[in-house]
């Protein structure tokens, strides 16, 4: 699909509020409610747009993010098809991958304590043990979701709220299964969301107010299929070495102001820090990986990428429903 100007407008909306109405997106297009509904259904449907999802602090229902990499000695069709269904029949999946490079699969999942991750890694070893010769796994200590302006244009909007380790909030079941529910679908509806979860709307409304205020509903965006934006997705894993805390922070600043960055992972585990980035190809990602070689040459050890081939990103919160 051959993106028009309008059409990368309304995607940098969805990014920033995914829940906005076709109302108030349309006047900010200057496009009608019906134009922008229109527009929305044509980028669903060629596969543009992943997932319309809440963006939930799940480090305030008290979750880890957790990271498993693994290296195959071999895998055929037949087997990358068996490790998707794992991602997919999994409940706790949040983003899964079969790659090229340093791993061949990369499995995102969050979980309450490590012997959940542990039991995770099982699931993995005991279907494809004889297959892997390798497994990494890294915890997150904190993550952004950044703007997609290179692919986009316009200008470089502010990183998502940051989701990092704090105090846990006491929800019921009934939030879980409202979260579960806004993750599948940031746009579903009060009335509809009022059905499934068997609450009044105004109800429905008050707890949407309350988790929000509570900061465990972040805000409303999108995920979107690199390749059907003509890109390469990369992700970038790097140790760091000799760094200090002002050096840390200066490359914090500089991964959130460069636009092709649009995920930044803090991590604890193998690696330090991993970058998600988006290029056109190898040229792109050679300048990149330049660029952060010059800048912080001093502070960087060792360093790998892995490249997206094939992924999944599903609700790890599907089973409260």
């Amino acid at each position: 699909m051959k993106l028009d100007k309008k059409d990368k407008q309304l995607l940098t909306l969805l990014y920033l509020n995914s829940r906005a109405s076709f109302i108030e997106m349309g006047k900010r297009l200057k496009l009608s409610g019906a134009s922008v509904e229109r527009r929305m259904r044509q980028l669903k449907e060629a596969g543009i747009i992943s997932l319309l999802f809440a963006d939930v602090n799940l480090a305030k229902l008290g979750f880890k993010a957790y990271r498993l990499y693994f290296k195959f000695d071999a895998i055929d069709v037949k087997t990358e098809q068996q490790i998707i269904d794992v991602f997919e029949s999994y409940e706790r999946t949040l983003w899964g991958v079969i790659s090229e490079g340093e791993y061949d699969v990369l499995w995102r999942i969050i979980a309450k304590n490590e012997i959940d991750v542990e039991n995770a890694a099982v699931i993995m070893i005991e279907k494809f043990g004889t297959k892997i010769v390798e497994k990494t796994i890294v915890t997150t200590t904190y993550q952004t979701y950044l703007a997609w302006n290179k692919a986009l244009g316009g200008e470089r909007h502010p990183e998502l709220p940051i989701e990092k380790m704090g105090e846990i909030e006491n929800v019921d079941t009934t939030d879980m299964k409202l979260l579960s529910a806004l993750y599948t679908n940031a746009r579903e509806t009060t009335v509809n969301l009022a059905k499934l979860i068997d609450l009044t709307p105004d109800a429905v409304q008050y707890r949407i107010k309350r988790l929000t205020q509570k900061n465990v509903i972040l805000g409303y965006t999108v995920w979107f299929d690199a390749k059907k934006l003509g890109f390469n997705y990369y992700k970038i894993l790097i140790g760091f070495r000799s760094i200090t805390k002002e050096r840390e922070t200066q490359f914090l600043n500089f991964c959130i102001e460069n636009d092709s960055i649009v995920f930044l992972n803090k991590t604890i585990g193998s690696w330090d820090i991993e970058l998600d980035i988006i290029v056109r190809d190898n040229s792109e990602l050679h300048e990149f990986m330049r660029e952060i070689k010059t800048k912080f040459g001093e502070i960087i050890g060792k360093h790998t990428f892995i490249s997206a081939v094939e992924e999944r990103m599903l609700n790890p919160l599907r089973g409260e429903l």
